[in-house]
């Protein structure tokens, strides 16, 4: 059970009624989604910070996979909720500093969910029971990690950092392969990845009217999520960050590509990249933007960590879609392209789970290859993903386009047919699943 306590600077008014915690959105049927981070969260020592963008799943982790013996949630409006705590000692910020302090004293395990929401004086004082009992931190604002990791902040060098992001591949797929077949689990695995869509899952055979659906009746939660993360003092800057998240949801993965389109709107002022290397490299802090190392190359580009936001953002500037209704006719093509490459994508990362390495990509005026996983710098796998039917040819053109490189030559596709190849190995989505079971 939870109890809401209301604090102000002078006085609590404690309300004594008691709500419903909130809907454990991992939760498929009677199945919850074992996440795998929890077990390495468990080995770190000492005072913890668990931080990301909002929604990944933060607070449900924490509640369902880590123990402590009290747990406190600041809201934005200065109250708490405490779950497992006596509430009559709470009076005011004071009192609540004062009791985390004791609780820490004696050796217990503390949470502070959306920590970053205290006064800086209560944080200072909390600081100062370090390394006594053990306590563990949670945030989604960038106010998180400027908190943390300034050099003025009370908590500097304090706690040790996990930043939680989208469900990891093989647990989202072990689990959507019990509800449905191999090729739909892998479909739609990118998109119930972002723990907050699943549950507005509704089972249909049709994966591209599936995502279509989340998209649909979610125009305002994609935007929300992202102004979320900004809180006040950074106002200023949203213009930037949202710019630069659209351009790359929209397809723009070139950096320098990005800078020069918003000089020409006036968004930043002139057309230099390292303008805007800093917002990425704040936004690829927080889980929204992933780096894509190229391949025998120290040059990067960037996509959108998450294949809902992509969607979302892609369709935007297509279509118009957060202004119009869209119908389903019209944007199922362009679903079909980008969930073809979100496969791709949650395909790659799951060779580079496999193989302990890093998935990189090779991109050329002229070639393009779906995925290179390294190993020390090292290529160990060429990827090749057909989302379809396949024949001799496409087969012919991975071995041409990848000679160059050696390593192991794998070709994925829905369903193998009798059709083979010297020196590739053809997978489909049924040895996909084996790796993951």
């Amino acid at each position: 059970m939870f109890t809401w306590i209301t604090i102000t600077p002078k006085q609590s008014q404690v309300k004594q009624s008691y709500i419903n915690p909130e809907p454990p959105f991992m939760n498929m049927g009677s199945e919850i989604i074992y996440r795998d981070e929890s077990d390495e969260i468990k080995k770190l020592n000492g005072w913890i910070l668990i931080y990301g963008r909002r929604k990944v799943g933060k607070t449900f982790l924490i509640k369902n996979f880590l123990e402590y013996d009290v747990f406190f949630r600041v809201n934005r409006d200065g109250s708490i909720l405490a779950e497992k705590f006596i509430i009559s000692t709470i009076n005011n910020m004071d009192d609540f500093s004062k009791a985390v302090s004791e609780l820490l004293l004696a050796d217990k395990k503390v949470v502070i969910d959306e920590f970053q929401r205290l006064p800086e004086s209560v944080i200072e004082r909390i600081s100062t029971l370090h390394p006594k009992g053990k306590i563990i931190l949670s945030g989604s604002s960038m106010r998180v990690i400027k908190k943390l990791f300034g050099s003025k902040s009370p908590l500097l060098g304090l706690a040790m950092q996990y930043k939680l992001g989208l469900i990891r591949p093989v647990n989202i797929l072990r689990e959507l392969s019990k509800k449905m077949d191999a090729m739909q689990a892998i479909e739609l695995a990118p998109y119930l990845a972002d723990a907050w869509t699943i549950p507005f899952f509704m089972k249909e055979s049709d994966s591209e009217k599936v995502i279509y659906d989340l998209l649909k009746y979610s125009k305002f939660t994609v935007p929300s999520l992202v102004g979320e993360i900004f809180t006040e003092e950074e106002r200023e800057f949203t213009k930037v960050y949202e710019a630069i998240l659209r351009l790359i949801g929209a397809g723009e993965l070139d950096y320098k590509n990005i800078a020069s389109i918003l000089a020409g709107r006036k968004v930043i002022e002139r057309a230099d990249s390292s303008l805007i290397i800093p917002y990425i490299k704040n936004m690829e802090g927080m889980g929204l933007v992933d780096s894509l190392p190229i391949f025998s190359s120290k040059k990067k580009m960037y996509r959108l960590s998450s294949s809902m936001m992509e969607a979302f953002f892609y369709l935007a500037d297509r279509y118009g879609f957060e202004d119009r209704d869209v119908s389903f006719e019209e944007a199922r093509p362009t679903i079909e392209k980008l969930r073809n490459f979100a496969v791709q994508n949650i395909i790659g990362d799951l060779f580079a789970s496999a193989y302990h390495g890093k998935k990189e990509y090779y991109v050329t005026p002229s070639k393009e290859l779906d995925f290179i996983i390294t190993v020390r710098n090292k290529a160990v796998i060429i990827g090749e993903v057909k989302w379809g039917k396949y024949d001799s040819n496409d087969l012919k053109k991975f071995v041409e386009k990848t000679t160059f490189i050696k390593a192991e030559k794998i070709f994925i596709t829905k369903n193998k047919n009798e059709i083979k190849m010297d020196n590739i190995k053809i997978m489909d989505v049924d040895d996909i699943l084996a790796m993951v079971n």
